[in-house]
């Protein structure tokens, strides 16, 4: 095995037993993020963090199995998964910017009272409403290709599918949360896909 393909090796454990834990984490959150209000928003992390500490263990225990199909070095998987990687760096960096750490780790949405939550309509935000997911979707995809392992792009499948399941229910959220703003928001701005219009 060269050094390069110890190196796809280690990118596709790292997606593997990181990636879908990352995403599941917050399946618990969000659906009950009234409950979690009531109960305390430290035991919101706490079921978080056991989905993913749970889902990293299974599939670390699994990795020989679900890392057995590789396809080898691709210039053409490495130069797609170079692309996709600096778009990722270029849109976190744009959504940086604007949202603080306290919102990253969801302290407005389960201490409302503490953390007032802000509606960001602008910058990055002004074209997709959803850009850290973008973001994740993109890296995600970048390091899949830049691995070449079945699994990895299994992985990146994976997170496509909770995010769009993810979305609809972290909206809801925000609707109950910022009412007609939100909703004059959502039809105004696309979730994911950035619209291109032409300049008259």
């Amino acid at each position: 095995m060269t050094t390069f393909d110890r190196i796809r090796y280690a990118i596709a454990l790292m997606l593997l037993v990181a990636g879908p834990g990352a995403v599941l984490f917050w399946f618990p959150i969000h659906p009950l993020a009234s409950f979690w209000r009531r109960i305390g928003w430290g035991w919101a992390y706490v079921a978080g963090s056991s989905v993913f500490t749970i889902s990293a263990i299974i599939l670390a225990s699994c990795r020989h199995l679900l890392l057995s199909t590789e396809f080898g070095t691709s210039g053409i998987a490495i130069g797609s998964g170079l692309v996709l990687t600096a778009a990722h760096i270029w849109l976190r960096r744009g959504w940086r910017r604007q949202l603080r750490m306290r919102t990253l780790i969801g302290l407005p949405e389960l201490a409302p009272n503490r953390y007032p939550r802000v509606l960001l309509t602008d910058g990055v935000y002004g074209k997709i409403r959803h850009p850290r997911y973008l973001e994740i979707l993109l890296g995600f995809a970048g390091f899949a290709c830049l691995s070449n392992y079945l699994a990895a792009y299994g992985v990146a499948g994976f997170l496509m599918v909770a995010i769009l399941v993810l979305i609809p229910i972290e909206e809801r959220e925000l609707v109950q949360q910022f009412g007609a703003a939100y909703v004059e928001y959502r039809r105004r701005v696309p979730a994911l896909v950035p619209r291109f219009r032409k300049r008259s």
